[in-house]
């Protein structure tokens, strides 16, 4: 299960208490922040077959399947190698299981990450399953650099900004996750950072 870190709580609730979801959601903002993780966790919320309250279960067939990294109704999509784009060959296998069929009868949830690595052939590839989404699919876009995208797919999808947590809140997760760095050290971690936590 992807972790939930305490700055996204306000996120979370916007995100995973929407009486309905939309096809596709851009979660932008800086990088080392969490927006995969929080991605992967309303990838579990909306494949779980007993969600508790906004939470996936963790127990369900879905949600094993998921840890197990074996779900037939999720894909993810990025760079094959770090720091390279996104194919278009990658994209038109990604549209290829966007036109299939679910196969736990459920949702299909598709997570893009960074969606900014994909080049100008890739990203007009992607945009007939932006425009026209296959049945019951959810397109989740993640991008540290939004200015980077295409107009026309940042406008077909829902676009949630996560801003870089407090510095109090960042250097109180900061306690936890370094025990064993003194408060200065922290700070100037975080400093070095530019304010990213999971940077620092």
């Amino acid at each position: 299960m992807a972790e939930a870190y305490p700055w996204q709580h306000g996120l979370w609730q916007q995100l995973a208490g929407r009486k309905q979801h939309a096809h596709a959601y851009l979660l932008h903002g800086p990088a080392g922040i969490g927006k995969r993780a929080l991605a992967e966790r309303l990838m579990y919320l909306l494949l779980c077959q007993h969600p508790t309250g906004l939470e996936a279960c963790g127990q369900c067939k879905s949600c094993s399947l998921l840890v197990a990294g074996s779900h037939p109704d999720h894909y993810v999509l990025e760079p094959e190698e770090a720091d390279k784009a996104i194919k278009v060959d990658q994209v038109r296998d990604l549209v290829s299981f966007v036109v299939q069929t679910a196969q736990m009868g459920g949702r299909k949830v598709v997570l893009i990450e960074p969606v900014e690595a994909m080049n100008i052939n890739a990203a007009n590839a992607l945009l007939k399953s932006l425009e026209e989404p296959s049945g019951n699919t959810i397109l989740l876009l993640v991008s540290h650099q939004p200015s980077r995208l295409l107009p026309t797919v940042k406008s077909r999808c829902v676009q949630q900004a996560c801003p870089l947590p407090s510095d109090a809140m960042s250097i109180a997760w900061l306690a936890d996750a370094l025990p064993d760095c003194d408060e200065q050290e922290r700070v100037d971690l975080l400093t070095l950072a530019a304010g990213s936590p999971l940077v620092a």
